[in-house]
């Protein structure tokens, strides 16, 4: 008699513990699906961040080469306004000497 009394508490008890794992599985499953769905809502934002990243990182360059581009112009427009300036200076040096009012 005590060992069938014994046996019924402890399939009981193994129920009771079956019981209380599937409803905590069932509610770890549902947390489960919650963090799978921000971490992909996550992910899709960080993709999205990136490309907007990216985008701006290759507009920069692209600006800082114009910038490079604009500098050495800038640098060639000097040295050519160097050289007229001195090729004028020597100009006009001949030219007063062609005219007579500069001996040579």
């Amino acid at each position: 008699m005590i060992w069938i009394n014994l046996g019924i508490i402890v399939l009981a008890i193994i129920g009771l513990v079956i019981y209380g794992a599937t409803l905590y599985k069932k509610k770890i499953s549902k947390d489960v699906t919650v963090m799978k769905q921000l971490l992909e809502r996550f992910s899709i934002r960080q993709q999205t961040l990136q490309t907007g990243i990216d985008h701006t990182t290759s507009r920069i360059d692209q600006i800082k080469g114009n910038i490079d581009h604009l500098v050495a112009e800038g640098k060639r427009v000097e040295q050519g306004g160097r050289q007229l300036f001195t090729e004028g200076q020597r100009l006009k040096t001949e030219v007063e000497h062609t005219a007579g009012l500069k001996p040579f």
